[in-house]
Formats: structure tokens, sequence, C-alpha cells
């Protein structure tokens, strides 16, 4: 009997992955060394073990200025609210996704889910329809949100493509272990290698491998940020055509940790557009679990 990958509200919240881990910049990114973390060996290394508590204290701040400037004082201050929204949208399109004919709703998931979730859902509400399972997510009230944590990509738009492409990959190759999901992490993990890669505090800063690739082409900036909404809601699962019973009846009241990610290119006025990019930490703690699993491997 299929089950649907939503944390009950009995259940801890999931781990994430930790990414505020710093990486040091290469020569050709010192400016940005020096602006996110003041520039000299000796701050980084006091950035690089320092408690986990004041890294995130850190990252926030240095997140939500580059936010700030990126997208507007405005968008960052309305986040909450459309966090709000979104849980309502996404709820209903999950319920509609699992019953028969679903395929409607799966477009519609598509218009507000990140690629790599969508991917994620569409494999388990296609098993649950297949084991005639219908999944029931029922919002009854949001009473808080706030922002939990913010997170920063900026570079060339062709090097925040392949970094979201490897996203996509790399959550396929944690959630199935597949041969072929491994194999497609790969390729993609071969073409992020036109790009460097440096992290600071979950500020990621992409520049082409060499000078001359992307010459020309525009700064984008994705923005990630984890929600914490305080919900009253009833997840259920009801099996069975004839005879339909109860699988798993959670109602309460419980806090709800909802990523939003948005991608704006400067210069274009470009609407600005949310995506739901994880629920409860689904796809980073699949994330971390398989590079603990990797890393234990290589230690082995």
């Amino acid at each position: 009997m299929g089950l649907f990958p939503w944390l009950l509200s009995a259940e801890r919240q999931r781990i994430p992955a930790d990414d505020l881990e710093v990486h040091a910049a290469s020569a050709h990114d010192e400016h940005w060394k020096r602006a996110c973390v003041g520039g000299g060996g000796a701050v980084e290394k006091i950035l690089r073990y320092a408690p986990l508590p004041v890294r995130r204290r850190l990252a926030h701040g240095l997140n939500m200025h580059i936010a700030r400037a990126a997208l507007g004082t405005q968008a960052i201050d309305d986040v909450c609210r459309g966090a709000e929204l979104a849980l309502y949208r996404v709820t209903a399109l999950l319920s509609r996704a699992s019953s028969a004919g679903g395929q409607e709703a799966e477009a519609g998931l598509a218009q507000v889910l990140t690629r790599a979730l969508l991917d994620r859902y569409t494999e388990d509400l296609r098993r649950l329809r297949a084991d005639h399972v219908q999944v029931e997510l029922d919002v009854a009230g949001v009473h808080s949100a706030s922002i939990h944590q913010l997170r920063t990509q900026s570079g060339s738009v062709e090097a925040l493509a392949a970094l979201e492409a490897a996203v996509v990959a790399e959550t396929a190759a944690a959630a199935s272990g597949s041969a072929e999901s491994r194999l497609s992490a790969l390729r993609v993990g071969l073409a992020k290698q036109s790009f460097r890669f440096s992290r600071t505090l979950g500020a990621v800063r992409a520049a082409p491998a060499t000078t001359s690739a992307c010459e020309g082409l525009g700064e984008a900036v994705r923005v990630r940020v984890d929600v914490e909404l305080g919900v009253d809601m009833r997840y259920r699962l009801v099996g069975g055509q004839e005879a339909p019973r109860t699988i798993v009846d959670d109602n309460a009241t419980r806090n709800l940790m909802l990523t939003l990610e948005s991608t704006r290119q400067e210069g274009q006025g470009s609407k600005l557009e949310w995506r739901v990019a994880d629920i409860d930490y689904l796809l980073s703690s699949e994330l971390r679990i398989q590079q603990e699993f990797e890393e234990a491997h290589i230690a082995c």
C-alpha cells in the first residue's frame, strides 16, 4: 500500500543538509570574499569553526542583506504572507492530484513547485493512484508565520541554471538511488565544471571557470527562504475503491517549514515569482542522508 512523504505532527522535524559551511573563494572572487567574510583568512577560519547557532545568525543577516538588495524590501516583507497562500494552494493541488484523473492537478503543481520537488511528489502521487489511495490535505488555518532562514545564489543565468539542474539530479539520486539517476547526477556535475562556486554561510556565488566564458551575460539572484508556519491542518490517507478505509488520520496543530525559491534576472524588469522548493525539509534531508552515506563510504 502506497504512502505519501508528508511529515506527521508527532514526528520530529527532518534535519536538513548543513549548507552554512564556508568554502574559500578563488583569487578571482576576492571582492566576494571581502563582502561575505570581511576578507582575511583569520575571519574565514573563525566562521568555518563557529558553532551552528552563530553561523545561522550571521547567515541570516548576510543573506537578508543580499535578498533585500536583489528583490527589494517589500518582496521580502511579503514572503510570509506568500508562504501562507502557497500552502493552501499546494495542499489543495496535492489532494486533487492523488485522485483518479489527477493529471490536471499535476499540471497545476508544475506552476507552483520547483522542478526538483515536483519530480519527487509526482512519483509518489502516481504510485498512490495506482494503489487507489487518496491523500487529503486540509489546512483549517494559519496562525503564525516567520522567516526561519535565508539562502542566496548569485551569478550568471547559465551558472544558476547549471546549479538548479544539479539540485534536480542530486535529489533524484538521493530519493531513488538507482544507477540511472546517479549517472544523470554525474553528467550534470560535469556540466557544473564550467563554473566556480564559492559558498559562505548559505550565500553561493557562481562565476565562470574562464574569464571568457559567459561574458556579457546578465547577473541573476536566486533567493531561498525557509518560512515556519504554525498551522491547524488535517492529513489523511484513504485507501480502497469499493470499501474505502482510513490508513492515516493526523489532525493537529503543528509547525510546518515551507521553503520558497525565487529567481530574477537583473535589468529585465520581469515579474518576481516564488515557487515552493521544499516542505518540511523533505528534499534537503534526503540529500543530507545521501551525502553522509557517500562520506561514510569514502571513509571506509
